[in-house]
């Protein structure tokens, strides 16, 4: 077979290359873009978009600002705890105790007698306490253990030697430890109260665990109380009597009593007068010691009261003795 031979023609009557190609690039042309409208509406919806962290941390911010003051509020402890009123029958006193948090645990206690009947005798002890008187607080958890407790030793007052004037009594006293006490009077004058205030040594998960107390006191017993209070009738008997030339403006009589016959007896001694050097018994008897014979006393002639045996010959002269003392005193009865 014969061989096919192609030419490429040039074209003819004039037409040139690109009168005979060009619909190629009419063929290829791309189409026009078509242009679209601005949507408004997603172009809010972007900006929302984009706003909205921004309002999420305002709100989680406005939420923090309301919710964490709360919870902080909620976790701190209340600013104090009323533990309530205990009693201590021997000395017939009732005390209530409050617990306060002030950046440190710290204590009011409120200590009265629980018959207003008692309050003269109350009264006496606490105007002339003759011994040391100490109370202890003990604060309990729920489970009635120890959370943590305080000894608190009241100080001791100056003397008052006139029943009817107790101003100086209700001055405020601080102890060693630096806690308050302050005598409170009530209506009809007398002394009705004590108050005592200070720290307690408690943390703060101690305090927070708080649920009761308990107290003890050395506080004179209600005969004590009784002893006492006759002890201050009789110096507001003899701060009445009139003055004689010959006692010195004492109120009595210093000159020694003379008796029918030796006398040999017990009493007991319930007070004294260190200005008069004299001691007062439960009996109404008045032993003449002297200022210095008090000053010299040995210890446990200075607790009342204090049971003693007495000897007396007919010029009053006297020698005391109590069973847990191995000295004696020398006096002269003058009443």
């Amino acid at each position: 077979m014969a061989e096919r031979v192609y030419k490429v023609v040039a074209p003819t009557g004039g037409a040139s290359h690109e009168d005979l190609y060009g619909f190629r690039a009419a063929i290829y042309e791309p189409p026009p873009v078509e242009q679209k409208e601005a949507d408004p509406k997603g172009a809010k919806s972007k900006r929302a978009a984009a706003l909205l962290p921004i309002l999420l941390i305002l709100v989680l911010g406005a939420l923090a600002v309301l919710i964490i003051p709360k919870l902080t509020k909620s976790n701190a402890p209340p600013q104090y705890v009323d533990l309530g009123t205990r009693r201590f029958d021997s000395a017939g006193l009732g005390a209530r105790l409050i617990a306060r948090w002030e950046g440190s645990t710290a204590y009011q206690l409120y200590i009265d007698p629980l018959d207003p009947q008692q309050t003269a005798g109350f009264q006496a002890v606490t105007v002339n306490l003759s011994r040391p008187v100490s109370v202890v607080i003990r604060l309990l958890d729920s489970t009635g253990a120890v959370a943590c407790q305080k000894e608190v030793v009241l100080p001791t007052p100056a003397p008052i030697t006139d029943s009817s004037n107790i101003s100086q009594a209700l001055l405020p006293m601080q102890t060693a430890g630096g806690d308050m006490i302050q005598n409170i009077a009530g209506p009809d004058g007398q002394i009705a109260e004590i108050t005592i205030s200070g720290g307690l040594p408690c943390s703060l998960k101690q305090y927070q665990s708080l649920k009761t107390w308990e107290f003890f006191t050395n506080f004179p017993t209600l005969d004590d109380q009784d002893n006492w209070l006759k002890h201050q009738k009789l110096i507001d008997a003899d701060a009445s009597k009139k003055s004689h030339p010959e006692d010195g403006g004492s109120g009595f009589s210093a000159r020694s009593l003379h008796l029918p016959a030796a006398i040999e007896d017990d009493d007991v001694i319930v007070g004294e007068n260190p200005q008069r050097g004299t001691l007062d018994t439960e009996g109404g008897r008045v032993f003449m010691v002297g200022v210095t014979g008090l000053r010299n006393r040995t210890a446990e002639w200075q607790v009342f009261p204090a049971a003693i045996h007495f000897h007396c010959d007919k010029n009053g002269a006297c020698v005391l003795t109590r069973v847990n003392s191995r000295s004696s005193l020398q006096a002269r009865l003058i009443r």
